[in-house]
């Protein structure tokens, strides 16, 4: 079966490795005609953690080509490349799953006409390498759900596997909060410091940061009572994902725009409406976008 992927990077090469492994066929939709045609020419190169290598052959196209024409596709872009996909609207009949940072697509899912959309969080850490490979950083798992319609088993059965595992989860809601715990914990110190995610816990004043700000995030999003298991869930994320370099952190290595504004922007614009001061969250919201202009 055929399933497209748009999105060429890194967690789209990753999802779309797994697809193949699992005996469908991904269509990876990506930002540039150069890399659709060296993805069709030399395939996806999959570097697993423990170093072994696997290449598999795979179709591929620019996204100015996407028509909807798989029934199944997945949308693995940043929350900075959303305003690039009002052309959905027009595949009514295709099930989309979506894998973003942060929560600003939300508004976006909610005006969409499709009958059948997931979503879902991803706690692996994967680096795109070139155009064509993946370096598989830290296994983790997707947490899946649906967001309107009931298609959530059979995209588990699309992409699950023992390194790939599918988590399935009765409610949207708290996944992507978690998830957003997670992301504006870790991803605005590791592109501040220039740090992976495990020296978040070896440098003690990275460590004590992140807690400031993990602390005004599940307060904001009235999450206090779960502080301990979201805590360690934390941890244990940044020691799964050691080696990994948060996607802002390969955002201002590259000098392009970061999902700040979707992530530390969205803690703070709630912590205002419900008047709870925001610091920590505030300076690493400035301290981005200080980046993002120079960049």
């Amino acid at each position: 079966m055929r399933v497209s992927v748009i999105g060429g990077g890194a967690i789209g090469l990753l999802v779309s490795y797994f697809i193949n492994k699992n005996g469908g066929e991904p269509v990876v939709y990506t930002r540039s005609y150069e890399q659709a045609e060296e993805l069709r020419k030399f395939g996806l190169t999959y570097k697993n953690v423990d170093g072994s290598v696997t290449t598999v052959m795979v179709d591929a196209k620019p996204f100015a080509q996407y028509s909807g024409e798989e029934s199944w596709c997945v949308i693995a872009v940043k929350q900075t490349a959303m305003n690039e996909l009002m052309g959905l609207k027009e595949y009514r009949n295709v099930s989309y799953l979506f894998l973003q940072n942060g929560i600003s697509h939300l508004s976006f899912l909610n005006s969409l006409p499709q009958k059948q959309i997931g979503i879902g969080v991803v706690e692996h850490g994967a680096i795109k390498t070139g155009l064509t490979t993946v370096h598989h950083l830290g296994e983790g798992r997707i947490k899946l759900s649906s967001y309107r319609g009931d298609n959530e088993q059979r995209w588990c059965e699309l992409l699950h596997s023992s390194h790939f595992p599918i988590s399935l989860e009765t409610k949207w809601e708290p996944m992507v909060y978690e998830k957003l715990i997670m992301n504006a914990s870790i991803n605005p110190l590791t592109a501040l410091l220039r740090i992976t995610n495990g020296e978040l816990l070896t440098n003690i004043h990275a460590l004590s940061m992140m807690r400031e700000l993990f602390d005004e995030t599940i307060a904001v999003l009235n999450m206090t009572e779960q502080r301990e298991v979201l805590w360690k869930e934390l941890l244990v994320l940044c020691r799964n994902t050691s080696l990994n370099r948060s996607s802002m952190l390969k955002s201002v290595e590259s000098g392009k725009q970061t999902e700040i504004e979707s992530i530390t922007g969205e803690i703070i614009k709630r912590g205002l409406q419900l008047k709870i001061k925001t610091p920590y969250s505030r300076f690493a919201y400035e301290a981005i976008r200080a980046l993002d202009w120079r960049g």
